[in-house]
């Protein structure tokens, strides 16, 4: 939402449509004054049939209300009522513009168990896909630009590191003392953070007292990692700090880091990879998703396969006594990050939303 704020700033006003939360949880960021706010029901969850289909009507209602006030619609999904906005919005002759953050499929398959939730994941990604060889698309990363091929296609990347962040020179860091790993994320299933504790296990082991983890997020998982690190014997070397919104607290954390690691099952292009680019901290990732995209192949972090804690322990290894190694990849990242600053990035994506690329 902050990156779509920042689009919105090269248009004359923003309106968002979403779910209300009903439970009214603290947030964790504000949008910019002056934003318009439809609000939709709260359903839940797509799982809670029942509870959606009460709350459709509603939010059909709500939608089209809410429609009369904008004149391009940028709708992310899939998603069944981003499916009914878009139908609704190319009634009123709206300019609809879609837009995937990731592999949907891959995603759902990694929350749902049973072959009903996948199949309706799979229609809901073809119904969307569908529609996108008649509209305009946006997707994150070239990874998913080839599943949208076709149509107006455009691979962007989201950004929340400002000009200003590259401005500050990189930290020095000490690399033959204790080592600081750091991941940022949110705990969650497909996110796989149970391996951070086999990888602090097998480090741990090579090198007893020398590396430390802090786990930034929150997340439906927090306590079983909690209690998966207390049974492997590696509490007091994990801390996890909850939930850091991005800016000067967090950005200090990817600064004060020697490794930063990203683990996950299926992936868009994870912006935590440009914020750790950014302050010069050496990343390892899992090879999934766009992850690949984001690090030029390999040349930016040292990938693994999902779900190997052997190949990630060698790759922080390699990090931590590979000098040259770690420069090459540190330096290739800055690269990247420098060219896809939320400023640059921003004012790419608006020129498209708004149809400068018809023109």
């Amino acid at each position: 939402m902050l990156f779509a704020a920042a689009v919105a700033e090269h248009f004359d006003g923003l309106t968002v449509f979403g779910r209300r939360a009903s439970d009214r949880p603290p947030v964790d960021h504000l949008l910019p004054a002056g934003t318009d706010f439809v609000a939709l029901p709260d359903y839940g969850s797509l799982l809670e049939i029942r509870r959606f289909a009460a709350a459709l009507p509603a939010a059909a209602r709500r939608m089209w209300r809410g429609l009369d006030g904008c004149d391009v619609i940028w709708i992310f999904g899939p998603h069944p009522l981003a499916l009914l906005l878009a139908l609704q919005a190319l009634v009123k002759r709206k300019r609809v513009v879609l837009g995937v953050r990731q592999d949907s499929v891959a995603y759902f398959r990694s929350r749902l168990s049973g072959s009903a939730g996948t199949a309706a994941a799979l229609a809901l990604d073809t119904a969307f896909r569908l529609l996108a060889r008649r509209l305009p698309v946006t997707v994150v990363g070239e990874a998913l630009a080839a599943r949208y091929g076709g149509g107006h296609v455009l691979a962007m990347t989201v950004s929340l590191v400002r000009d200003r962040d590259l401005a500050e020179p990189l930290p020095v860091r000490d690399f033959t003392g204790r080592i600081r790993l750091l991941t940022v994320g949110r705990i969650d299933r497909e996110k796989e953070p149970l391996l951070l504790v086999r990888l602090m296990s097998l480090l741990l082991a090579d090198e007893p007292g020398r590396y430390e983890l802090t786990v930034v997020g929150t997340g439906p998982l927090a306590d079983e990692l909690q209690a998966e690190a207390q049974r492997a014997g590696v509490a007091d070397s994990i801390e996890l700090t909850g939930y850091i919104p991005f800016g000067p607290q967090l950005f200090e954390q990817y600064r004060s880091a020697h490794v930063f690691v990203h683990v996950a099952l299926t992936e868009g292009v994870p912006q935590v990879l440009l914020e750790a680019f950014a302050a010069g901290t050496a990343v390892v990732a899992t090879d999934v998703g766009g992850v690949a995209g984001a690090t030029a192949g390999g040349e930016a972090a040292l990938l693994v396969p999902p779900r190997d804690g052997d190949a990630l322990r060698a790759a922080v290894t390699t990090l931590v006594h590979d000098e040259r190694r770690r420069d090459r990849v540190v330096a290739r990242g800055r690269e990247l990050v420098e060219r896809v600053s939320l400023e640059r990035e921003a004012e790419r994506v608006a020129r498209f939303v708004a149809g400068d690329h018809d023109r």
